[in-house]
């Protein structure tokens, strides 16, 4: 696992963007069908791409918030 660290700005920056992805993968099909294998496969590099679910507790864990997974498992 790689640690790292961001800026308040980078991670906003992060946080919107997994918030789009979350928002693209909500509408079940991509805006753009040509490019949809694009954000797939960058999602997918280490692995399969994350959830909603998963999104959703990342963007927890970035905001300095307890995971939601991880709390709704207490």
């Amino acid at each position: 696992m790689q640690h790292f660290t961001v800026t308040d700005r980078e991670r906003d920056t992060v946080l919107a963007a997994l918030r789009y992805y979350q928002f693209y993968r909500m509408q079940g099909h991509p805006f753009d069908p040509r490019q949809d294998h694009l954000i797939d496969t960058i999602a997918g590099r280490a692995g399969d791409a994350l959830d909603l679910a998963e999104i959703d507790d990342l963007c927890a864990g970035l905001n300095g918030n307890r995971h939601a997974l991880a709390a709704a498992a207490a």
